[in-house]
C-alpha cells in the first residue's frame, strides 16, 4: 500500500514556537519504521512545505493517510482528512499522537476512519493488515462514533523501534531548535514519575513511567549523523544510576555529540557530579521548569520543591558551561508587580533564554477553571498553545496582560550583555533566523492585544 504520513502545519492563529524551532516528526519516523516490506511510505512535513495538502494527496495517490499532532493541530488534521476524502473517498485515514491518545473524542468525525488511542507502535502494522486484508482490528484503535470508555483497552506496551529517520532527510537542513541546528530527536523514556498538576505529559501514560534499555539508546545514538541530539523525554534527569550508565557507555564508545534535555532544578541541585559527568560527554543545554518564584504557586502546581534552590541550580549549571532554557508559568493572578518580580529574579540568576507560558488548563490535567473564567473556548484548538491567555486575568486587562508578557520577554532577551553574547556565540545566519522568529512572535502578540482591545 501507499502510505502518506503528514506532519501538520500550524494554524496562523497559533502563537509561536514554530517561528523559533522546526523539528522533525519523530512520531511519523517511528511509524515509518513499522511499515511492511511491501508498503511504500512518504513523509511530508507541512511545517516546511509550501504546497497544499491537496497537492500531495493528488501527487502520491495514497491508500492510507496517517497523521499525528497536538491539541493545536486538531482542526488542521480534521481538515486534511476532509480534503483527502473529497479527492478519494477510498483513502483510509488514521490519526494518532498524544492528543488523540488522551482526548480521542476531539477526532470523532466521519472523515477519520481510525483513531489510535493506545500502543501505536504495536498497533500500527496490524492496523495496516486490517485495512488491506480485513484482518482483526487491533485493540486500542477506535472507529468513528466508538467511545474509548466503552471498549477494553490493552495494557501499555512501550515498544520503541529505531525511527526511520531517512524518510525526513529531505527536510533535514531545515530543522532547528532555537539556537541549535544540525539536530535530531531522541526518546529514551515514556511518561514521568512526578505529578505536576499542570502537566499533560504524564496523563498520556496514565502516570506510568518506562525507560528504554540504555544499550538500545546508545546503539541508536551511535547511528545518528547529526551533531546535536534533543532528548525529548518528559524528564531525562531522573535516574542517577541510569545516567551514570549512559555517560559511561557514551565515553566507552567515544561518541561525540551535543545534547539538549529536560530536567528538574531539584535533581540538578542534588546531583552536581552527575551534571559534571553529563557535561563531559556533551550536555550543553538543559530545559528547566522553574515554573515560579512563588512557593505558594509551586505548591499549587504540586512541584514538591521550593524556589530557594534556584540559585544553586544555576551555579552548578554555569560551573559546567551548561546553558539553561527556563520555563515559567505565568499565573492569571499576576499583576504588574508579579511580572516585575519574575524579571528581576531571572536576571539575578543570569537566565536569558526563557519561555513564558500562561497557565493553561489542558484537558485531563488537574488544573481546571469554571467556564466563565475562560477566555478561549474548548473547541478553539489552535489557541491552546501555552502562549495564548486562556484564563481571564484577575489584576490586569487581557491587553495589559499580553503587554506585560511582551515587556518581560524584551527585558530578558534583549539586554545589551545578552545581545553581545549572542553575537559572539552564534553565526549571522542563525542570529537572523532567531531575530525574524522573534519578530513574528511579537507580531502575533500585538495582534492579540488589538483583538483584546476591540473585544473589551
Amino acid at each position: 500500500m501507499k502510505i502518506l504520513m503528514i506532519h501538520p502545519r500550524p494554524s496562523p492563529r497559533t502563537i509561536g514556537l514554530q517561528h523559533l524551532m522546526i523539528i522533525e516528526p519523530l512520531e511519523l519516523e517511528v511509524l515509518a519504521a513499522l511499515k511492511r516490506e511491501e508498503d511504500d511510505v512518504e513523509i511530508i512535513d507541512m511545517m516546511i512545505e509550501k504546497e497544499s495538502i491537496e497537492y500531495f494527496i493528488t501527487k502520491y495517490k495514497p491508500n492510507v493517510l496517517c497523521l499525528t499532532g497536538y491539541i493545536t493541530n486538531v482542526s488542521n488534521i480534521i481538515s486534511y482528512c476532509e480534503k483527502a476524502k473529497s479527492i478519494d473517498s477510498n483513502i483510509s485515514t488514521i490519526v494518532g499522537g498524544v492528543h488523540c491518545e488522551v482526548v480521542p473524542e476531539d477526532f470523532n468525525v466521519d472523515v477519520i476512519d481510525y483513531r489510535v488511542v493506545r500502543n501505536a507502535t504495536t498497533a500500527f502494522t496490524p492496523l495496516l493488515n486490517h485495512i488491506e486484508n480485513k484482518a482483526d482490528l487491533p485493540k486500542g484503535v477506535l472507529k468513528p462514533n466508538e467511545n474509548v470508555n466503552e471498549i477494553q483497552l490493552p495494557d501499555f506496551d512501550f515498544y520503541m523501534p529505531i525511527p526511520a529517520r531517512a524518510y525526513a532527510d529531505k527536510y533535514r537542513k531545515k530543522y532547528f531548535y532555537i539556537f541549535h541546528d544540525d539536530i535530531t530527536l531522541l526518546k529514551t523514556s515514556f511518561g514521568c514519575p512526578y505529578k505536576c498538576s499542570f502537566c499533560f505529559c504524564r496523563v498520556i501514560t496514565k502516570n506510568l513511567y518506562y525507560q528504554r534499555p540504555i544499550d538500545d539508546v546508545i546503539e541508536e545514538i551511535s547511528n545518528i549523523k547529526q551533531r546535536s541530539i534533543y532528548i525529548v523525554d518528559d524528564d531525562f534527569l531522573i535516574d542517577k544510576k541510569r545516567l551514570k550508565a549512559f555517560t559511561s557507555k557514551i565515553k566507552q564508545r567515544r561518541i561525540k555529540k551535543n545534547y539538549i534535555v529536560y530536567g528538574r532544578a531539584d535533581f540538578i541541585v542534588k546531583n552536581p557530579e552527575t551534571m559534571k559527568d553529563l557535561a563531559e560527554i556533551g550536555l550543553n543545554t538543559v530545559i528547566v521548569g522553574f515554573e515560579s518564584f512563588s512557593d505558594k504557586e509551586l505548591d499549587l502546581y504540586n512541584k514538591k520543591t521550593d524556589s530557594n534552590i534556584y540559585k544553586k541550580t544555576m551555579e552548578i549549571l554555569k560551573e559546567n558551561n551548561i546553558d539553561v532554557y527556563a520555563t515559567i508559568i505565568v499565573s492569571p493572578e499576576w499583576g504588574k508587580a508579579e511580572f516585575k518580580n519574575m524579571v528581576i529574579n531571572l536576571k539575578k540568576l543570569g537566565i536569558y533564554y526563557v519561555n513564558l507560558q500562561p497557565l493553561t488548563p489542558l484537558p485531563a490535567t488537574e488544573i481546571s477553571y469554571p467556564e466563565d473564567q475562560m477566555v478561549i473556548k474548548r473547541e478553539e484548538y489552535d489557541l491552546w498553545d501555552l502562549a495564548h491567555v486562556s484564563i481571564r486575568p484577575t489584576k490586569l486587562s487581557i491587553p495589559d496582560y499580553y503587554r506585560e508578557i511582551l515587556k518581560a520577554y524584551n527585558s530578558i532577551l534583549f539586554q545589551p550583555k545578552v545581545l553581545w553574547m549572542y553575537i559572539k556565540t552564534y553565526s549571522i545566519k542563525m542570529l537572523y533566523k532567531m531575530y525574524m522568529g522573534s519578530v513574528r512572535v511579537t507580531k502575533q502578540y500585538n495582534i492579540k492585544i488589538k483583538e483584546a482591545e476591540q473585544n473589551a
